[in-house]
């Protein structure tokens, strides 16, 4: 996962960008649909009025993207240190640093590739994705030993 992960965060936005595959639904539709939803994301406005409705569906599956692989993160990290540890407190909290730590080491990477920006918004999402897997893992454990 890591090398995934590296990978798409040393490429360039250019490299990147899905919103080419996406601009089959800049359509009169789906801006209608889309033009009531609009907030602000590392200080810049995030709407179909700024981005286009292809640029606005791009955010939410590269955020989306994002919450997902770190959920898997999270998910893998607290299995490995239940593995070793059996503190409930020192797995939790172990396994959060891990993902924050990861987290921010990535946008720390994107700050010296080309054509990307950090920003601890992404951290805060990328943590939460994995803050997520986390408690899904503890959910699942805690209703295993119930049954």
């Amino acid at each position: 996962m890591g090398r995934v992960n590296i990978l798409f965060s040393s490429q360039t936005y250019e490299e990147q960008r899905i919103s080419p595959f996406l601009v089959q639904f800049n359509t009169p539709y789906w801006y209608v649909k889309l033009a009531g939803i609009s907030f602000m994301y590392g200080g810049l406005e995030v709407s179909v009025h700024t981005a286009g409705v292809a640029g606005f569906l791009e955010f939410f599956i590269r955020k989306g993207a994002h919450l997902i692989i770190f959920f898997v993160f999270g998910f893998l990290t607290i299995c490995v240190w239940r593995t070793f540890i059996k503190n409930s407190v020192i797995t939790f909290s172990g396994s959060l640093l891990c993902v924050l730590f990861y987290a921010s080491a990535d946008e720390l990477h994107q700050k010296f590739t080309g054509g990307r920006t950090p920003l601890w918004q992404d951290v805060m999402l990328d943590t939460f994705g994995g803050l997520l897997g986390i408690l899904c893992f503890l959910i699942i454990n805690r209703s295993r030993k119930r049954h």
